[in-house]
């Protein structure tokens, strides 16, 4: 069996503020992808006790959404006799990050009343007044730090070719998730994200739009 080549592709999405924001992928530069044509997907890998980063519709619509990706690339379902068995792996680690916020701040004062740029007349003698030119100003306050919790969230998907069961290809997409509600929403574009990296491109005129 050989080795995947262990080369790893990182992109930014293209959905603006996402929840996932690193794609990694690679794959067997030794498979013929253009001969696989069926799919079905093998059961989850990973934990599927159900919470709010990871639960039965999240899976489900990730599934669907990959099936939309796949269909577009000319593939169809086939639980009976599949060329390519697909494996999805959500995995969620809790962690916790530590921010240190200043409430000190700087300002800049550029000039101010009795320097050249004010006043109106010539310097005499008798004003005994000096020039103020430009300097900083300091606002003064205390440092604080707080503890923010978060998940290290990932979605991987796995190809592995069912006649000689290895792995030809995988891909996954990365990111801190702060707030479980906005996983619904960056599904769809992290699927599209990861299987963009995949060999096979989808077949004009039955892309599915990011939604």
């Amino acid at each position: 069996m050989k080795t995947i080549m262990l080369i790893a592709v990182t992109a930014l999405l293209t959905t603006g503020c996402s929840t996932y924001t690193k794609i990694y992928s690679d794959y067997d530069r030794s498979a013929d992808f253009t001969k696989y044509k069926t799919f079905a997907w093998l059961p989850d890998k990973a934990d599927t006790a159900n919470t709010p980063y990871n639960n039965e519709i999240i899976r489900n619509n990730i599934r669907n959404y990959f099936g939309q990706c796949m269909s577009d690339r000319g593939y169809s379902f086939d639980s009976e006799n599949p060329d390519i068995l697909m494996q999805l792996v959500i995995t969620n680690t809790k962690k916790e990050r530590v921010i240190t916020s200043y409430p000190n701040s700087y300002y800049y004062r550029p000039y101010y009343f009795g320097s050249y740029y004010y006043h109106p007349y010539s310097f005499g003698y008798y004003y005994r007044y000096y020039p103020s030119y430009g300097g900083y100003g300091y606002w003064g306050g205390y440092s604080s730090t707080q503890k923010t919790d978060y998940m290290d969230g990932a979605i991987t998907l796995n190809f592995i070719d069912k006649k000689s069961n290895k792995l030809i290809w995988t891909g996954t997409a990365e990111g801190d998730i702060y707030d479980p509600g906005m996983i619904s929403r960056d599904l769809h574009p992290a699927v599209h994200s990861i299987i963009n990296q995949y060999p096979v491109k989808p077949i004009a005129g039955k892309s599915h739009r990011t939604k």
